[in-house]
């Protein structure tokens, strides 16, 4: 009788426990994979990234001695990669947009830094942190978007400063 209900206790518990395991096991193996896709492509650059970030399926790596921010976007068709010189850039604005659903509950539609530059040729690039096409919840894009935005300005803010 004692053993029955032992043998019980730890099928329930097991039923429980087990697939929020597999979860977080499948969570920490895919941002493992994005991480070391994104290693190879920035050794090639040769550049040594001290601040860094890996979340979803995007990165984002700054090089201070070259003054060079990477983001790189996996996606299953291509890959969207970006080398940008820091000293080039103009500005750089931080973009999002909220939507009240039908629920009157104010939902995040996006983040994205907008990427301008002095020259005229060169396009602004702009830098997806969130889209909810994409993704269906938030992870702290929010928090990580304030970060990148003031590290990039502070960047730009200290090539202007050298020039003058």
């Amino acid at each position: 009788m004692k053993l029955s209900l032992t043998v019980l206790e730890i099928l329930v518990v097991s039923c429980v426990f087990v697939p929020f395991f597999i979860f977080i096991y499948k969570g920490l193996n895919s941002t493992s994979k994005t991480k070391n896709k994104a290693e190879k492509i920035t050794k090639a650059n040769g550049f040594n990234y001290k601040l860094k970030e890996v979340w979803n399926n995007k990165y984002i790596g700054l090089a201070e001695e070259n003054n060079m921010l990477t983001y790189i976007q996996f996606n299953k068709e291509d890959d969207k990669i970006f080398n940008i010189n820091l000293s080039k850039v103009k500005s750089c604005a931080l973009i999002s947009d909220y939507k009240k659903g039908k629920d009157k509950v104010t939902r995040l539609q996006y983040l994205e830094l907008r990427i301008t530059f002095f020259s005229m040729q060169d396009e602004d690039k702009v830098l997806s942190f969130f889209n909810n096409q994409e993704a269906f919840m938030e992870n702290y894009e929010l928090q990580r978007i304030k970060k990148w935005h003031k590290l990039i300005n502070s960047n730009i803010n200290m090539d202007l400063k050298k020039a003058s």
